[in-house]
């Protein structure tokens, strides 16, 4: 099935329309001929509606009219029925919108059926219902063609998706349909005599329709001299295709289920070489013919609707009872040229001959009306019975997928019955009569009968004798009995206690009559189907994956996935982990494992064994072996690689390159030992043609220049490229002494790997004492890209685009993630009303959202620790036919069930978007890795490594770089981070800004642990500080308990001194390096370790000093019951420490921090004449310089967009820039005038009367001035 869409402008005037349909009724029949087959059909057809709204009533619904059909509910339920009037070829379909509007249907299914209640849903290849593409506006025109097109009268369109309401208009196109149709009472047949005119064809097209109530049948045979044949036959009701090209390698096909219900079904091969096609009713399947021959050589006869005898290819042992109409070979109508046959046309015309037997030309096998369908489990017939019988005589035939029902029942007009009904799948009989001691139960065939197939049931009883016969075998059981019949027989149900029927049944026949279902005898005429069997076989194609075994029932199909290796509900999700790697991560702790994996995850490729080795120190090893690692002699081979042998992996080909392109890099060794026999024939200059006796082939069929441990081109073994070959060649083999040589090495270019054949020549005849011996170890692998191919989103609306992720009905996506963020879109992408998303909510759950034509659905899986802790997690979606499931780190999964009726494929339009939604919101940051869609891993990391806005590749957050200083805890946010100080003793966005205090000689801040007294055997204590003076305390520590005590100072000669006793003995150190009463700021770290008996002491940058002691073992190091700390000085000092004192902390406590902060405890005090305030002793807080701001860049538009945007307003744009010239002109021209007003030469009168002034203060006072003034010359620029 495909389709064109056609786009036609709406604006198309009616009067041009009636032209063209002129044109098209007036001009195209004087043109016809049987190949077109493409006229508008609508317009002499009547069209009904589900429902409909005033003014846009059915006969509305036609192509490029004003208004449309609009359906009055928006559910699925709606329909347009389209009455042809007689049965059409339709071979197309289009549909528009209503006009000018938002109101037009996307998606849609197609019923067809020749009378107007019995309806078949067009299939797509795969078997399901075929959504066909429909309208993107309420205007544009889209065509659908038929591939293979629709014999039916009635055609109904169900919308299975829209925009805002389901409106419609349609056309749909073919011609009337022409029968030749040919029947065959299953002791017919016809015979082509292809002797003189044979069939020798390198393509091939067969197609025809058929109906028949038999399950097996011979439908088509031929075969020639050669060994070549072609056998087309039902077997089991299923169409199964063998074909032959004179391989001697049978290639055989089958498609189809149900095809012995009495409907039309449509047959069409096609062939090209070794490649063909096989459709049954539009369900395809696509295979190569096995061999290598391509042509097909029929010189015999061929044989149609039966074969005289069994002949090779064959299955099915009976000739073909039914009809067949239409058939065309490679373009010849078959039937009307079996007619219209006679001497004359075979001589001159080369047409085979016909040999035709017990064939008509008419079609007597089109009455169902014996048959029937049980839709409901509370239906069932009842027929009246001949009463006072002392036999009773009953028979079926039924098809079901169900394992129990109710099949028939009579009640005796005495006490007693008998039940004829399924149990477990299995038929069984149930009888009870007065004479009778207890219920006699019949249960004597243990096969079941509930898969699909038609079967015969007959049931006899009379006195002290009982019969069930089931597909022509009796079983007779012999008891005392005795019964008498009743009124009436019930037929599929109505017995209290009782599981009814579903499925079909016909042939129903009770004491000896036929009986033909009527609607009076049925209770319930909605739950059954007269004149028709309407069962589906849902597990044909078998929509289990992975060779999972299919079972059904009425309602739904169930996957039995046991031994597949793969799960779920359609055995899509593989139990095997994708790599070595994989297994570590779910096995931690583990050293060797042999296991299978399974490389493409939920693809097609097998699981296959390795062996994996696990180190401490995160390397994986991963060995794939093979049947010939076993040491191996060659003997008697002498010409250049005549010794061939083929190296058969544990894997196929396919399997391993992806297993070796996924490793980071590969090995393999390879050694040959030999006794007289070369191996490369060396040296072998490169001007010259190299011609070894032995050579290894690579994994692309390259016969390799190169031994093990030597280089691609070097032409050479290990030794030739060391130089410590035995003699001047490259190979030691090469010398051909009579002594056993080696060489030997291991294979290192992965793009080679593995070896696949190995050639080996030069090792004479039995006699001459040449021979060869090698060893090929296994391929090893190390490491695994799929957890190496790893991004960080950096920015919340970052994202990575991915091509379109067809999930169809089946699908998966795979990947594991490592965030902080509480709540983001990992993953999304929508079609125009269907969409997907994956998402992080709240820290602690995962959310699955989906659409697929039916309204939203959700699976979502809470955890009971946090998602969001910066640990990678995985996470596995999958979405079938049957449900939606979410697996969390391996082992927390939630389902939901698809809602009963079709199940829609999910179609997504968009790119798959990594990082947020598809329109950059709800962004996610925090790094994804090993992202696999449908088995196929997604390369993340090189889209990122090429530069993108807030991506790039590798896992690096904020906190790799260790921002936070002095020890500051760091919190990753991938687009910012946090410093967490307080475990510090400073404070600031990265705990770099000193906290500190001025200290006056009377100032002192004193701590008072809390609680039980704090004793240790490792303090860690550091003080900054800054003085001019040559004396004063730092910081003491002091046990009033025990007397044991610490005290940091500065010395009168102004270096450090530490004084302590520890209970074991007194003691005081200096740091005499230099003195520190400078005025500078210093950082003094002190700590004790091995046992408290090694003191270190490290000022700023300098070196550290370290003092041990030796304490007896009788003695305690041990710093017990610490109760105070002192800052400046302590109670018994006059003077304390004169200065700045900072950063102050012993082990987790910080006094200074815990004084200046909001809440201050009350175990730290502090006591001055002066006021105490917060100092930061001079020393600046350190800051990083700030990240330049990363901003989105706009969206890419290509050339031609822009060409086309500018060609379509270049007249307006042209227009526009010339106005706006002249514009400027003349503005331009008034701003001069303007600015030019008041320039050029005047003459005044302000000097009149001045001349003859006797001075300058007369000349003032007599002068005649004011406004007075005569314009002589003005300029204008």
């Amino acid at each position: 099935m495909f389709y064109l869409g056609v786009r036609v402008n709406e604006d198309l005037k009616m009067y041009n329309l009636r032209y063209l349909y002129l044109l098209w009724f007036v001009l195209l029949p004087q043109c016809y001929c049987a190949e077109y087959c493409e006229y508008p059909l609508v317009e002499s057809s009547t069209l009904a509606a589900s429902s409909q709204l005033v003014t846009r009533e059915a006969d509305k619904a036609i192509l490029y009219e004003p208004t449309a059909w609009t359906a009055k509910n928006a559910d699925y339920l709606q329909y347009l029925e389209v009455d042809l009037g007689d049965t059409m070829n339709i071979t197309a379909i289009a549909t528009q919108g209503r006009k000018d509007s938002n109101e037009y249907v996307t998606a849609y299914i197609l019923e067809f059926g020749q009378d107007g209640t019995l309806f078949s849903i067009v299939k797509g290849f795969d078997g399901s219902q075929w959504a066909f593409p429909g309208n993107n506006d309420g205007n544009t025109v889209v065509t659908n063609l038929f591939d293979t097109p629709i014999i039916a009268r009635y055609i109904r369109v169900r919308p299975t998706r829209w925009r805002d309401r389901i409106s419609l208009r349609l056309e749909l196109y073919g011609c009337k349909y022409t029968r030749y149709s040919v029947s065959f009472s299953g002791n017919s047949m016809i015979a082509m005599d292809l002797e003189k005119e044979p069939v020798t064809s390198i393509r091939d097209h067969i197609r025809f329709r058929f109906r028949t109530t038999f399950p097996d049948a011979m439908l088509m045979y031929g075969r020639g001299t050669q060994g070549d044949y072609l056998a087309l036959q039902l077997v089991q009701n299923r169409m199964v295709l063998n074909v032959n090209l004179g391989s001697k390698l049978m290639t055989s096909l089958s498609v189809g289920s149900l095809l012995d219900d009495n409907a039309w079904h449509d047959v069409e091969i096609r062939r090209e070489g070794r490649n063909v096609t096989f459709l049954v009713d539009r369900v395809r399947i696509d295979e190569i013919i096995r061999g290598d021959f391509e042509r097909l050589d029929l010189n015999r006869k061929l044989y149609i609707g039966g074969v005289p005898n069994i002949q090779e290819g064959m299955k099915s042992r009976a000739n073909f009872t039914g009809c067949m109409e239409n058939l065309f070979i490679n373009g010849t109508a078959i039937i009307p040229q079996m007619k219209e046959q006679n001497d004359y046309y075979v001589y001159y015309y080369s047409r085979p001959k016909y040999v035709i037997i017990n064939t008509a030309t008419t079609c007597p096998y089109g009455d169902s009306s014996e048959t029937l369908t049980f839709l409901k489990k509370e239906a069932h017939l009842r027929y009246p019975a001949f009463e006072d019988q002392r036999s009773i005589n009953v028979s079926l035939e039924f098809r079901t997928y169900e394992d129990e029902g109710v099949l028939i029942y009579h009640k005796f007009s005495t006490n007693g019955y008998f039940k004829v009904y399924l149990h477990e799948g299995k038929v069984k009989v149930d009888i009870s009569a007065p004479q009778t001691q207890g219920k006699v139960i019949l249960d004597n065939f243990d096969t079941t009968y509930n898969d699909g197939r038609w079967h015969h049931v007959i049931f006899t009883i009379a006195d002290n004798k009982m019969e069930l016969t089931i597909d022509d075998v009796p079983m007779k059981t012999t008891r005392i009995v005795s019964i008498i019949s009743g009124k009436y027989f019930l037929v599929g149900g109505g017995v209290y206690g009782s599981v009814g029927f579903l499925g079909c049944m016909r042939r129903i026949s009770v004491i000896g009559f036929k009986q033909k279902p009527k609607d009076e005898e049925v209770s319930d005429l909605k739950g059954v189907v007269l004149a028709a069997c309407q069962i589906i076989d849902r597990c044909n194609p078998n929509p289990c994956e992975h060779g999972g075994r299919c079972k059904q029932n009425s309602e739904e199909f169930f996957c039995d996935c046991s031994g597949t290796g793969y799960s779920g509900a359609v055995c899509h999700t593989s139990l095997n982990p994708i790599s070595c790697a994989a297994y570590g991560k779910q096995n931690p702790g583990s050293k060797r494992a042999e296991v299978y994996i399974d490389i493409d995850g939920s693809g097609p490729l097998a699981p296959f064994p390795v062996t994996c080795e696990f180190y401490n120190d995160g390397k994986v090893f991963s060995y794939l072996g093979h049947k010939h690692e076993m040491t191996t002699t060659v003997d008697s081979f002498e010409k250049r690689g005549s010794y061939v042998q083929d190296i058969i992996y544990d894997a196929g080909m396919e399997q391993i390159e992806i297993f070796v392109n996924r490793s980071t890099k590969c090995r393999q060794r390879i050694h040959y030992e030999c006794l007289k026999a070369r191996l490369f024939n060396t040296p072998s200059p490169e001007n010259q043609e190299f011609l070894p006796y032995t050579w290894w082939v690579s994994r692309n069929n390259q016969p390799m220049d190169y031994w093990g441990g030597s280089l691609p081109g070097s032409r050479k073994c290990e030794c030739g490229l060391m130089g410590t070959c035995v003699t001047g060649k490259w190979c030691n083999c090469d010398a051909g002494l009579e002594s056993w040589l080696v060489d030997s090495g291991e294979l290192t270019v992965k793009e080679h790997l593995p070896v696949r054949q190995l050639r080996i020549g030069d090792t004479g005849s039995p006699l001459d004492g040449k021979k060869a011996r090698y060893t090929l170890g296994p391929l090893i692998c190390e490491g695994d890209n799929v957890f190496d191919n790893v991004v960080t989103f950096r920015k919340a609306d970052a994202t990575i685009n991915l091509p379109r992720f067809d999930m169809a009905h089946s699908g998966d996506i795979y990947f594991e993630f490592k965030t902080t963020t509480r709540d983001g879109c990992l993953v999304h992408a929508k079609g125009s009303s269907d969409y997907i998303k994956v998402s992080i909510v709240g820290g602690m759950q995962l959310q699955f959202q989906y659409q697929a034509g039916a309204g939203p659905m959700s699976v979502s899986v809470e955890t009971a620790y946090l998602l969001n802790d910066n640990e990678w997690h995985s996470v596995l979606v999958e979405r079938n036919r049957k449900e939606a499931r979410m697996i969390v780190d391996g082992g927390r999964k939630a389902v939901v069930k698809e809602p009963s009726g079709p199940v829609r494929a999910i179609h997504l339009e968009s790119d798959f978007v990594v990082g947020a939604t598809v329109d950059y919101r709800d962004g996610y940051v925090g790094c994804i890795r090993a992202l696999i869609l449908n088995g196929v891993l997604q390369d993340l990391r090189g889209r990122a490594e090429k530069g993108m806005y807030g991506v790039h590749g590798g896992c690096l957050g904020k906190c790799q770089s260790n921002p936070c200083l002095n020890n500051g805890t760091c919190y990753e946010g991938y687009s910012k981070y946090e410093c967490d100080c307080r475990w510090t003793a400073f404070k600031g966005p990265i705990c770099a800004d000193e906290i500190g205090i001025k200290m006056l000689t009377d100032t002192m801040v004193k701590y008072e642990i809390p609680g039980t007294y704090k004793s240790t055997i490792a303090e860690k204590i550091r003080v900054g500080f800054t003085t001019t003076n040559p004396r004063g305390f730092l910081m003491g520590l002091y046990s009033n308990m025990s007397g044991e005590y610490l005290t940091l100072a500065v010395s009168n000669s102004g270096h450090l001194k530490v004084t302590f006793d520890f209970g074991f003995e007194r003691h005081e150190k200096v740091f005499s390096k230099r003195t520190f009463h400078e005025g500078q700021n210093h950082d003094v770290k002190l700590f004790r370790s091995d046992s408290g008996r090694k003191l270190t002491m490290q000022v700023d940058n300098y070196e550290p000093v370290s003092w041990i002691f030796d304490v007896k073992g009788s003695a305690d190091a041990q710093f017990n019951n610490i109760q105070y700390v002192y800052i400046g000085k302590n109670e018994s000092m006059a003077e304390g420490f004169v200065g700045c004192i900072s950063r102050v902390e012993f082990d987790d406590i910080y006094p200074l921090k815990f004084y200046f902060q909001v809440d201050r405890p009350s175990s730290v005090t502090a006591e001055s004449t002066s006021t105490i305030f917060e100092d930061y002793c001079g020393i600046e807080p350190i800051r990083y310089p700030e990240e330049e701001t990363e901003t989105r860049p706009p969206p890419e538009i290509s050339e031609d967009v822009l060409m086309e945007l500018y060609s379509d307003n270049s007249a307006v744009l042209g227009g526009v820039l010339a106005i706006l010239f002249i514009a400027l002109l003349c503005m331009g021209f008034l701003i001069g005038r303007y600015m030019a007003r008041h320039k050029g030469d005047y003459r005044t009168h302000e000097a009149d009367g001045a001349d003859s002034a006797p001075d300058a203060d007369w000349a003032v006072q007599h002068s005649m001035t004011g406004h007075q003034v005569k314009k002589n010359m003005e300029m204008y620029i």
